[in-house]
């Protein structure tokens, strides 16, 4: 039984992923084999609008991600590449992060900002895209770049503190000629 703020908190997490849904996701209607073995067991959302994603099939959440659409994004040079890339400056946006994505665009990616420079930590729970992730100091250094792979629930951690973290596709950086001790600019 879910208590009213838990309800809550699962109002602001619906709500979050309508900021992060954006034009560079592209759900699809594949489902994959875990989920399938789940699909029937899982509730719709609620009736009351609260939009619990976790308790939804992964069809429900593309339908839902599809029909909320926000171009919460930023403009970023990472060496001498500029892109724009949605994001998560907030503990929930950055908690929902790529979750439930199926795939991005070529150049799309999300940038995450902590509270404070911390050693950062990202794992890939509800994740269906291979990435790699950048972490990025205060003064929008590179310090690691690192590959993560779908639905690993071991956490990636810095090798120092950071203030950022950027994810992309897989082996963007790498095609990019992107790399540790490059510097990222425009940050806010």
């Amino acid at each position: 039984m879910l208590t009213t703020s838990s309800k809550s908190l699962l109002v602001v997490i619906g709500l979050l992923c309508v900021l992060s849904a954006s034009a560079c996701a592209k759900p699809t209607n594949a489902v994959d084999t875990l989920s399938q073995e789940k699909q029937a067991s899982r509730p719709s959302p609620s009736q009351d609008g609260s939009t619990n994603v976790d308790a939804m099939s992964d069809v429900e959440v593309d339908a839902w991600l599809r029909s909320q659409t926000s171009d919460n994004k930023i403009a970023l040079t990472v060496s001498t590449t500029n892109i724009r890339v949605e994001y998560a400056d907030t503990p929930q946006k950055r908690q929902l992060g790529l979750m439930f994505r199926r795939e991005l665009c070529e150049n799309c990616g999300m940038l995450f900002k902590f509270d404070s420079p911390r050693i950062g930590s990202i794992w890939m729970k509800n994740t269906f895209i291979p990435l790699d992730l950048a972490y990025i100091d205060e003064q929008g250094n590179i310090v690691d770049i690192e590959q993560l792979q779908p639905h690993d629930l071991n956490p990636v951690g810095s090798s120092a503190k950071v203030l950022y973290a950027l994810e992309m596709n897989k082996g963007w950086f790498a095609k990019q000629d992107i790399r540790v001790g490059d510097k990222v600019t425009l940050l806010p």
